[in-house]
C-alpha cells in the first residue's frame, strides 16, 4: 500500500513538472521568435513585425490576444513587449494559471544617408 501511494505521488509530480516544462518551453520560443523579428526586423513596420509575433503565438497554440503585445520604434531603437496568462493543468481537473511577460529590443546603427 506505502508503494502504491508513494508512485502514485512520484507520478503526479511528474505530471506536473512535464506541464509546467512544456508551458516554459513554449515561453521561451515565443520570446526567441519575437528576439528575432526585433532584431532582424529593423526595416519592417512596426504593424508587420506586430503580426509576425502574434503569428508565431498561434503557431505555438499560446493564448496571446492583440492587445498582449506591442511593437514600437524610436529613432533606432525598436522593442517589443508582450504578456500572457496560461492556464496550466498542475494536478488532474486543476489549473493554475501561471503569468508570463517579457521585453525585448534591438538597436539598429544605419551607415550613410537615410
Amino acid at each position: 500500500m506505502k508503494t502504491a501511494f508513494k508512485l502514485l505521488i512520484v507520478a503526479l509530480v511528474l505530471n506536473a513538472s512535464a506541464r509546467v516544462g512544456l508551458a516554459s518551453m513554449r515561453y521561451y520560443q515565443f520570446r526567441e521568435a519575437a528576439q528575432q523579428a526585433v532584431l532582424f526586423g529593423s526595416g519592417t513596420p512596426t504593424i508587420a513585425l506586430r503580426r509576425m509575433i502574434l503569428d508565431r503565438a498561434r503557431e505555438l497554440s499560446l493564448p496571446v490576444r492583440e492587445q498582449d503585445v506591442v511593437v514600437r520604434r524610436q529613432g533606432g531603437r525598436t522593442w517589443a513587449d508582450a504578456s500572457y496568462r496560461q492556464g496550466v493543468e498542475v494536478f488532474p481537473n486543476q489549473q493554475y494559471p501561471l503569468d508570463f511577460s517579457f521585453s525585448v529590443e534591438s538597436y539598429s546603427m544605419v551607415l550613410g544617408p537615410p
